[in-house]
């Protein structure tokens, strides 16, 4: 018979020791479990804020595009307007050159 050196011995845990290791293991999952449970909250939270932000940014650059049309319109009317003065200054411009040209038909009688 050959006998095994080095063997380990497996020692016999007292069924007390055994409720208390379990109960001390529960406890730090337990722990461990709430740790990340935070953890989880902080991080939903953070993405609740960057969703507020980004909305905030979205509803911002919504209304600068309605600021930006309300310009381009205005600035349609506007240039409408300049076309409309430019042409009645042609026409006054065309007017006064009958008008000089009759007064000086009319001097010349």
């Amino acid at each position: 018979m050959v006998k095994k050196k080095g063997a380990k011995r497996v020692k016999k845990v007292s069924s007390k020791n055994q409720g208390s290791m379990i109960k001390e293991a529960l406890s730090d999952l337990n722990k461990e479990i709430s740790k990340i449970k935070k953890d989880k909250e902080k991080i939903n939270d953070q993405i609740k804020g960057a969703d507020k932000s980004l909305q905030g940014y979205r509803d911002f650059e919504k209304r600068l595009q309605q600021k930006i049309s309300a310009l381009l319109n205005r600035e349609a009317e506007l240039k409408e307007k300049k076309k409309k003065i430019e042409q009645d200054g042609d026409k006054l411009a065309d007017r006064l050159s009958k008008v000089q040209k009759v007064k000086s038909e009319l001097d010349d009688i």
